[in-house]
Protein backbone atom coordinates (compact mmCIF):
# COMPACT_ATOMS: atom_id res chain seq x y z
CA UNK A 1 0.00 0.00 0.00
CA UNK A 2 1.48 3.19 -0.94
CA UNK A 3 2.19 5.79 1.75
CA UNK A 4 1.00 9.74 1.53
CA UNK A 5 2.02 12.76 3.59
CA UNK A 6 -1.37 15.00 3.88
CA UNK A 7 0.52 18.69 4.55
CA UNK A 8 -2.37 20.96 5.88
CA UNK A 9 -1.49 24.45 6.94
CA UNK A 10 -3.64 25.71 9.74
CA UNK A 11 -4.67 29.08 10.90
CA UNK A 12 -7.41 30.15 12.89
CA UNK A 13 -9.47 26.77 11.70
CA UNK A 14 -10.41 25.47 15.25
CA UNK A 15 -14.13 25.04 14.00
CA UNK A 16 -13.74 22.93 10.95
CA UNK A 17 -10.57 21.14 11.34
CA UNK A 18 -11.86 17.76 13.10
CA UNK A 19 -14.38 17.24 9.94
CA UNK A 20 -11.61 17.68 7.41
CA UNK A 21 -9.23 14.83 9.62
CA UNK A 22 -11.91 12.54 9.17
CA UNK A 23 -12.60 12.78 5.58
CA UNK A 24 -8.52 12.29 5.20
CA UNK A 25 -8.22 9.52 7.21
CA UNK A 26 -11.03 7.97 5.75
CA UNK A 27 -9.33 7.78 2.61
CA UNK A 28 -9.35 4.17 0.91
CA UNK A 29 -6.45 2.37 -0.33
CA UNK A 30 -3.57 4.20 1.02
CA UNK A 31 -1.56 4.55 4.00
CA UNK A 32 -2.18 8.05 5.10
CA UNK A 33 -0.07 10.63 7.12
CA UNK A 34 -0.54 13.98 8.31
CA UNK A 35 1.37 16.63 8.95
CA UNK A 36 -0.50 19.95 10.15
CA UNK A 37 1.69 23.20 10.51
CA UNK A 38 -0.15 25.96 12.15
CA UNK A 39 0.95 29.58 11.28
CA UNK A 40 0.75 31.00 14.17
CA UNK A 41 -3.09 30.67 14.95
CA UNK A 42 -4.84 32.95 17.25
CA UNK A 43 -7.57 30.41 18.40
CA UNK A 44 -7.12 26.95 19.89
CA UNK A 45 -6.88 25.25 16.31
CA UNK A 46 -3.05 23.23 17.93
CA UNK A 47 -5.48 22.05 20.95
CA UNK A 48 -7.82 21.15 18.34
CA UNK A 49 -5.61 18.59 16.44
CA UNK A 50 -3.44 17.51 19.44
CA UNK A 51 -7.02 16.64 21.18
CA UNK A 52 -7.97 14.58 17.72
CA UNK A 53 -4.20 13.20 17.66
CA UNK A 54 -5.26 11.55 21.08
CA UNK A 55 -8.38 10.36 20.57
CA UNK A 56 -7.15 8.36 16.87
CA UNK A 57 -4.18 7.18 18.28
CA UNK A 58 -3.50 4.68 14.93
CA UNK A 59 -4.33 8.34 13.06
CA UNK A 60 -0.49 9.33 12.52
CA UNK A 61 -0.35 13.54 12.69
CA UNK A 62 2.53 15.35 13.01
CA UNK A 63 2.02 18.83 14.92
CA UNK A 64 4.50 21.91 14.28
CA UNK A 65 4.07 25.04 15.55
CA UNK A 66 5.13 28.09 13.39
CA UNK A 67 5.49 31.50 13.00
CA UNK A 68 3.37 33.29 10.96
CA UNK A 69 4.60 32.98 7.22
CA UNK A 70 1.50 33.41 4.96
CA UNK A 71 -0.89 30.06 3.98
CA UNK A 72 1.10 29.53 1.22
CA UNK A 73 4.87 29.33 2.60
CA UNK A 74 3.89 27.49 5.56
CA UNK A 75 2.11 25.21 3.24
CA UNK A 76 5.72 24.78 1.22
CA UNK A 77 7.65 24.57 4.98
CA UNK A 78 5.13 21.85 5.78
CA UNK A 79 6.63 19.98 2.55
CA UNK A 80 9.86 20.37 3.06
CA UNK A 81 9.59 18.97 7.07
CA UNK A 82 7.92 15.97 6.10
CA UNK A 83 9.48 12.60 6.41
CA UNK A 84 9.90 10.04 3.49
CA UNK A 85 6.66 8.95 1.79
CA UNK A 86 5.47 7.43 -1.93
CA UNK A 87 2.89 10.87 -2.33
CA UNK A 88 2.56 13.91 -0.59
CA UNK A 89 -0.76 15.78 -0.87
CA UNK A 90 -2.06 19.14 0.29
CA UNK A 91 -5.09 19.53 2.19
CA UNK A 92 -7.18 23.11 3.32
CA UNK A 93 -8.41 23.05 6.90
CA UNK A 94 -12.06 23.91 6.21
CA UNK A 95 -12.85 20.87 3.48
CA UNK A 96 -14.16 17.85 2.68
CA UNK A 97 -12.62 14.63 0.88
CA UNK A 98 -14.45 12.05 -1.17
CA UNK A 99 -13.04 8.42 0.15
CA UNK A 100 -11.07 7.71 -3.09
CA UNK A 101 -9.95 11.29 -3.96
CA UNK A 102 -5.89 10.25 -2.60
CA UNK A 103 -5.60 6.49 -4.83
CA UNK A 104 -7.28 7.99 -7.82
CA UNK A 105 -5.13 10.71 -8.40
CA UNK A 106 -2.34 8.06 -7.58
CA UNK A 107 -3.80 5.87 -9.90
CA UNK A 108 -3.41 8.10 -12.66
CA UNK A 109 0.42 8.75 -12.24
CA UNK A 110 2.65 6.50 -14.05
CA UNK A 111 5.51 4.50 -12.22
CA UNK A 112 8.38 6.48 -12.97
CA UNK A 113 9.59 7.38 -9.67
CA UNK A 114 12.36 8.96 -10.61
CA UNK A 115 10.30 11.75 -12.96
CA UNK A 116 8.63 14.24 -10.92
CA UNK A 117 4.90 13.78 -11.10
CA UNK A 118 1.59 15.92 -10.29
CA UNK A 119 -2.27 14.91 -10.78
CA UNK A 120 -4.80 16.78 -10.20
CA UNK A 121 -8.36 17.02 -9.78
CA UNK A 122 -11.67 18.82 -9.77
CA UNK A 123 -13.83 20.22 -6.47
CA UNK A 124 -17.04 20.74 -5.60
CA UNK A 125 -17.96 24.24 -5.09
CA UNK A 126 -20.23 24.00 -1.88
CA UNK A 127 -21.36 25.12 1.02
CA UNK A 128 -20.73 24.31 4.57
CA UNK A 129 -23.86 21.59 4.40
CA UNK A 130 -21.84 20.09 1.75
CA UNK A 131 -24.60 21.21 -1.11
CA UNK A 132 -23.45 22.12 -4.29
CA UNK A 133 -23.40 25.66 -5.24
CA UNK A 134 -24.43 27.04 -8.52
CA UNK A 135 -21.18 28.52 -9.83
CA UNK A 136 -18.85 25.67 -10.34
CA UNK A 137 -14.88 26.45 -10.87
CA UNK A 138 -13.22 26.17 -14.47
CA UNK A 139 -10.45 23.50 -14.59
CA UNK A 140 -7.81 23.92 -16.89
CA UNK A 141 -7.15 20.36 -18.67
CA UNK A 142 -3.02 19.45 -19.31
CA UNK A 143 -4.12 20.21 -23.09
CA UNK A 144 -5.14 23.55 -22.32
CA UNK A 145 -1.64 24.69 -20.84
CA UNK A 146 1.82 26.26 -22.01
CA UNK A 147 4.95 26.77 -20.15
CA UNK A 148 4.50 30.44 -20.08
CA UNK A 149 0.45 30.23 -19.17
CA UNK A 150 1.62 28.20 -16.07
CA UNK A 151 4.04 31.04 -14.97
CA UNK A 152 0.68 33.26 -14.77
CA UNK A 153 -1.87 30.99 -14.32
CA UNK A 154 -2.38 28.49 -11.64
CA UNK A 155 -3.90 24.87 -13.34
CA UNK A 156 -4.14 23.26 -9.96
CA UNK A 157 -5.68 24.11 -6.96
CA UNK A 158 -3.81 22.65 -3.88
CA UNK A 159 -6.26 20.71 -2.19
CA UNK A 160 -6.74 19.39 -5.73
CA UNK A 161 -3.12 18.04 -6.12
CA UNK A 162 -0.81 15.48 -5.47
CA UNK A 163 2.75 14.98 -6.08
CA UNK A 164 5.59 12.02 -6.36
CA UNK A 165 8.68 11.64 -4.28
CA UNK A 166 11.03 13.32 -7.48
CA UNK A 167 8.53 16.54 -7.58
CA UNK A 168 8.87 17.01 -4.04
CA UNK A 169 12.13 17.30 -4.04
CA UNK A 170 12.18 19.33 -7.50
CA UNK A 171 9.92 21.51 -5.56
CA UNK A 172 11.70 21.52 -2.27
CA UNK A 173 14.66 22.97 -3.76
CA UNK A 174 13.48 26.89 -2.64
CA UNK A 175 10.69 28.71 -1.95
CA UNK A 176 10.89 31.73 -3.88
CA UNK A 177 10.43 35.60 -1.69
CA UNK A 178 8.07 36.67 -4.32
CA UNK A 179 4.90 38.90 -3.06
CA UNK A 180 1.68 37.19 -3.64
CA UNK A 181 3.48 33.70 -4.86
CA UNK A 182 0.83 31.16 -4.46
CA UNK A 183 2.03 27.64 -3.04
CA UNK A 184 0.06 25.70 -5.93
CA UNK A 185 1.29 28.36 -8.71
CA UNK A 186 4.86 27.26 -8.00
CA UNK A 187 4.34 23.42 -7.93
CA UNK A 188 2.47 23.31 -10.57
CA UNK A 189 4.52 25.14 -12.66
CA UNK A 190 7.90 23.10 -11.53
CA UNK A 191 5.73 19.85 -12.37
CA UNK A 192 4.73 20.97 -15.64
CA UNK A 193 7.98 22.57 -17.03
CA UNK A 194 10.03 19.89 -15.33
CA UNK A 195 7.98 16.65 -15.27
CA UNK A 196 4.79 15.29 -15.99
CA UNK A 197 1.03 16.60 -15.07
CA UNK A 198 -2.13 14.08 -14.82
CA UNK A 199 -5.76 15.39 -15.15
CA UNK A 200 -8.51 13.23 -13.14
CA UNK A 201 -11.67 15.10 -14.38
CA UNK A 202 -13.60 13.81 -11.15
CA UNK A 203 -14.65 15.98 -8.41
CA UNK A 204 -13.18 14.28 -5.89
CA UNK A 205 -13.40 16.83 -2.46
CA UNK A 206 -15.98 19.70 -1.44
CA UNK A 207 -14.16 22.57 -2.01
CA UNK A 208 -16.58 24.75 1.16
CA UNK A 209 -16.61 28.50 0.81
CA UNK A 210 -16.98 29.99 4.43
CA UNK A 211 -16.79 33.26 5.28
CA UNK A 212 -13.28 32.82 6.33
CA UNK A 213 -11.65 30.80 3.89
CA UNK A 214 -8.23 32.02 2.74
CA UNK A 215 -7.76 30.66 -0.47
CA UNK A 216 -9.28 32.40 -3.74
CA UNK A 217 -12.51 31.63 -4.82
CA UNK A 218 -11.89 30.52 -8.28
CA UNK A 219 -14.93 31.22 -10.63
CA UNK A 220 -14.43 33.32 -13.55
CA UNK A 221 -16.32 36.43 -11.89
CA UNK A 222 -14.46 36.71 -8.61
CA UNK A 223 -11.07 35.51 -11.02
CA UNK A 224 -11.67 38.79 -12.38
CA UNK A 225 -12.48 41.16 -9.52
CA UNK A 226 -9.96 39.29 -7.88
CA UNK A 227 -7.05 40.21 -10.32
CA UNK A 228 -8.02 44.03 -11.75
CA UNK A 229 -7.67 44.69 -7.74
CA UNK A 230 -4.14 43.24 -8.21
CA UNK A 231 -3.79 45.70 -11.20
CA UNK A 232 -5.01 48.84 -9.32
CA UNK A 233 -2.63 47.62 -6.23
CA UNK A 234 0.56 47.76 -8.47
CA UNK A 235 0.58 43.63 -8.36
CA UNK A 236 0.42 42.29 -11.73
CA UNK A 237 1.26 38.62 -11.57
CA UNK A 238 3.91 37.08 -9.48
CA UNK A 239 7.21 36.89 -11.42
CA UNK A 240 9.38 33.90 -10.32
CA UNK A 241 11.40 33.61 -13.38
CA UNK A 242 14.73 35.01 -11.35
CA UNK A 243 13.82 32.18 -8.75
CA UNK A 244 13.43 29.49 -11.88
CA UNK A 245 17.02 30.84 -14.01
CA UNK A 246 18.41 30.76 -10.40
CA UNK A 247 18.11 27.58 -9.02
CA UNK A 248 16.62 25.22 -12.02
CA UNK A 249 19.35 26.29 -14.52
CA UNK A 250 20.80 22.66 -14.36
CA UNK A 251 17.44 21.58 -15.94
CA UNK A 252 16.63 24.58 -17.82
CA UNK A 253 16.03 24.02 -22.05
CA UNK A 254 18.01 27.18 -23.94
CA UNK A 255 15.44 28.55 -25.24
CA UNK A 256 13.25 28.50 -22.05
CA UNK A 257 16.59 30.20 -20.39
CA UNK A 258 16.40 32.74 -22.67
CA UNK A 259 12.50 33.64 -22.37
CA UNK A 260 13.10 33.45 -18.31
CA UNK A 261 15.80 35.92 -18.78
CA UNK A 262 13.53 38.15 -20.65
CA UNK A 263 11.11 37.85 -17.85
CA UNK A 264 13.69 38.46 -15.21
CA UNK A 265 15.46 41.43 -17.13
CA UNK A 266 12.82 43.67 -18.59
CA UNK A 267 12.37 46.11 -16.08
CA UNK A 268 15.97 47.50 -17.17
CA UNK A 269 16.29 45.94 -20.75
CA UNK A 270 13.79 48.29 -22.97
CA UNK A 271 13.85 45.25 -26.22
CA UNK A 272 13.32 42.52 -23.62
CA UNK A 273 10.17 44.42 -22.06
CA UNK A 274 8.75 45.28 -25.51
CA UNK A 275 9.24 41.36 -26.57
CA UNK A 276 7.37 40.54 -23.31
CA UNK A 277 4.77 42.81 -24.84
CA UNK A 278 4.62 42.01 -27.89
CA UNK A 279 4.91 37.58 -27.33
CA UNK A 280 1.69 36.77 -28.93
CA UNK A 281 2.00 33.19 -26.49
CA UNK A 282 3.00 35.17 -23.53
CA UNK A 283 -0.97 35.47 -22.36
CA UNK A 284 -3.99 34.82 -20.09
CA UNK A 285 -6.96 33.13 -21.43
CA UNK A 286 -9.05 35.38 -21.34
CA UNK A 287 -8.89 39.14 -23.16
CA UNK A 288 -9.09 40.93 -19.07
CA UNK A 289 -6.62 38.91 -17.60
CA UNK A 290 -4.01 39.21 -20.87
CA UNK A 291 -4.70 43.07 -20.29
CA UNK A 292 -3.76 42.90 -16.28
CA UNK A 293 -0.42 41.03 -17.63
CA UNK A 294 0.27 43.45 -20.09
CA UNK A 295 -0.15 46.34 -18.22
CA UNK A 296 1.71 45.04 -15.21
CA UNK A 297 4.71 44.22 -18.03
CA UNK A 298 4.55 47.97 -19.15
CA UNK A 299 4.24 49.84 -15.52
CA UNK A 300 6.72 47.18 -14.23
CA UNK A 301 4.40 45.55 -11.92
CA UNK A 302 4.81 41.81 -13.09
Amino acid sequence: MKTVIIVISTYNGARQIERQLDSIFAQIGVDVRVLVRDDCSKDNTVEVVQKYAQRHPNNRIEIIKGENVGYAKSFWLGLSMCNDADYYAFADQDDVWKPNKLIKCIDAMQNENNVPQLAYCKMQRSDIKLNRLDEQVEILKPEQLTKKLTLIKTYNYGAATVINKSAKELVCRVWPEVDDLPHDMWIGTLCFWFGKVYYVDEELYYWIRYDTSVTGEGTKGTAIQYRLKKTLQKKSYPNISTAMLEFYSDILKPSDQAFLKKASDYKKVFKDKMSLLFDPDFKRLTFAGTVALKLGILLNWY
